[in-house]
């Protein structure tokens, strides 16, 4: 009998029987997870085991546990609501979950899921009718509004306490990186000024690679790993990089169907500054990133 890779023989006895694992190529060095397309007796499943490792050297992570309180390898386990949470609220086709583990002792953190049909999304690809699929999967989400912030599953901080994290981790990403001492005061500054009236479900690290293509069309969502409740102005920050000048406008007019478009002025340098520092798009030079057209 084939063996599952990286995990005990205790998380493997209620997995579905392996027939054979293939490994899939990391997209990027520091990928969060190590993954295998599983040929098994009740169909193709994908295992997403986390690399604990590059977790904690990761930026990104640094970020999403200081200011939400993430701990991806603790926390896989327990992934089951995201998923169906999800599934409820996104037009876009979520994978169907199998089975997670938390990392504890010897054992790994991983996800199976079953293989959804598609092929990843690359910016060459992107059309009109998938920034239209975008808005409609982003808009429902950005209804789902509370009061407080933190994990999809256990968002309980106050939103009077968003302004103070916020500048305590601009402050500690900074200290391990080039930032130059005016725009981080400046950071810091509009940062201290922040007021969110609600929070909403986001992806920290939305990326078109993140979902999948069928026959042309944005199907599927496949990677739900960093999703927490935040302001719905960081997301709509991350997509004035994500979108070009004509896709941002049909986004926004779709997006205006059901939200009115809040002022990111207020917000943009701060919010701008922890995405750089969160290294969510790979950009390297700081001015670049910073004087990046203002589409929203």
């Amino acid at each position: 009998m084939a063996i599952y890779p990286k995990l005990t023989a205790e998380q493997q006895k209620k997995l579905p029987t392996l027939i054979k694992a293939t490994p899939v190529p990391a997209l990027f060095e520091d990928s969060t997870h190590q993954l295998w397309q599983c040929d098994t007796v009740e169909g193709e499943l994908m295992l997403k085991v986390c690399n604990v490792d590059n977790v904690q050297t990761s930026s990104f992570w640094q970020a999403m546990t200081l200011l939400f309180n993430v701990d991806l390898p603790q926390q896989l386990g327990d992934f089951c609501p995201v998923y169906q949470q999800l599934s409820e609220l996104s037009p876009l086709v979520i994978p169907n979950y199998i089975a997670a583990g938390s990392y504890e002792g010897d054992e790994s953190a991983f996800i199976l899921n079953k293989v959804v049909a598609g092929t990843m999304v690359t910016t060459d690809v992107v059309d009109d009718d998938m920034v239209v699929k975008l808005a409609q999967h982003i808009s429902p989400l950005h209804q789902q509004q509370q009061a407080s912030w933190g994990t999809l599953l256990d968002a309980n901080f106050p939103a009077r306490n968003w302004s103070q994290q916020l500048q305590t981790t601009l402050n500690t990403l900074a200290e391990n990186q080039a930032i130059p001492s005016p725009l981080l005061a400046e950071a810091l500054s509009q940062a201290a000024l922040i007021s969110v009236d609600y929070f909403v479900p986001i992806m920290p690290d939305l990326r078109w690679d993140q979902f999948l293509c069928d026959e042309g069309r944005l199907s599927a969502l496949v990677d739900l790993d960093a999703f927490v409740y935040a302001p719905r102005e960081l997301e709509l920050v991350l997509l004035e990089y994500i979108l070009d000048w004509q896709q941002a406008a049909l986004f926004i007019a779709h997006y205006q169907q059901t939200h009115s478009l809040p002022d990111l002025s207020k917000v943009r340098t701060a919010y701008r500054l922890l995405l750089f520092m969160m290294n969510v798009l790979g950009e390297q030079d700081i001015e670049v990133w910073m004087q990046s057209p203002k589409r929203f």
